[in-house]
């Protein structure tokens, strides 16, 4: 007795194109279409509702089909191995990655648009939020199809590499002294299009290493490569070099926290730049 085949034919809607990705990503079984056209026909449901009621695949399972269709990277819970915080990696249609997009949206039509490709997040101390906001807008700019550099830049309390999961020995630190190459840059497989230079090990005076060979770093070996640059620092009002790392990216914007930053704090940083190459676009409130 022959065994009967079946066969798939060419897409000819958005249903039978999802049906196809179902199976190329191993969600369903060849076996399990006729159940899902089954219900798909009886019920009047899209395909993927079919497979969903007969619980083959879940509403997750739909929205990153959905995802790839439209290049849109992001992950699963756990994919990739980086931090829950990356909340536009593993939780993007929640109302915080939301704002984070608003956000990328308005730096990009206020100052990337403008031949800009440097931006610096700048916190008037620590735990605003800072590291937080720049990994997520790193990766907000990557889905939108950017060439997305981050820099941790705070060679006092780095964060990225933990949120990012990176071996920290190598980073800008050594880059700018001239021990290590581009080669510390890691371009990461699962968010495409970013990539994560770590600080790197803790030098003994970061503010003169970035002040002396980070912009000619930029400028010729990084800038060609990538649309977008961002720059995690250190608290501005405790580091010297978070000045520096404003004048350099030339733009900045101002993270502030809920209930721990105060308004001088702010002011200082404003009177600090006030006179330099530095431009400060806007200010963030992180409720983080």
């Amino acid at each position: 007795m022959n065994t009967p085949q079946l066969y798939i034919q060419p897409p000819a809607s958005a249903d039978d194109s999802i049906g196809n990705l179902l199976l190329q990503a191993g969600k369903i079984h060849i076996t399990d279409i006729q159940s899902i056209l089954s219900l798909q026909n009886n019920e009047s449901i899209r395909f993927g509702e079919a497979a969903i009621k007969l619980g083959l695949v879940t509403a997750d399972d739909i929205s990153r089909i959905l995802a790839n269709q439209y290049d849109y990277t992001y992950l699963a819970p756990g994919e990739g191995g980086f931090s829950p915080e990356l909340i536009c990696a593993y939780r993007p249609f929640t109302e915080p990655a939301e704002k984070i997009r608003m956000l990328r949206n308005q730096l990009l039509s206020r100052w990337f648009n403008n031949g800009k490709k440097m931006l610096s997040l700048l916190g008037a101390s620590r735990n605003v939020g800072t590291s937080y906001l720049a990994a997520n807008l790193a990766v907000a700019f990557a889905q939108l199809g950017q060439r997305t550099l981050l820099i941790d830049a705070d060679m006092h309390t780095p964060r990225q590499h933990r949120i990012f999961n990176l071996d920290n020995r190598a980073g800008l630190a050594s880059m700018l002294a001239e021990r290590t190459d581009m080669s510390s840059i890691v371009k990461l497989d699962a968010l495409s299009g970013l990539s994560v230079l770590p600080a790197g090990a803790i030098p003994p005076n970061p503010a003169e290493i970035i002040a002396r060979g980070l912009r000619s770093k930029l400028l010729t070996e990084l800038s060609p490569h990538y649309d977008v640059i961002l720059f995690d620092t250190p608290a501005f009002n405790e580091h010297a070099e978070s000045a520096n790392l404003a004048i350099i990216s030339e733009g900045s914007v101002l993270v502030a926290r809920q209930d721990l930053t105060k308004h001088r704090d702010l002011e200082r940083i404003r009177d600090t730049l006030n006179g330099t190459s530095a431009q400060l676009i806007g200010t963030v409130l992180n409720q983080v």
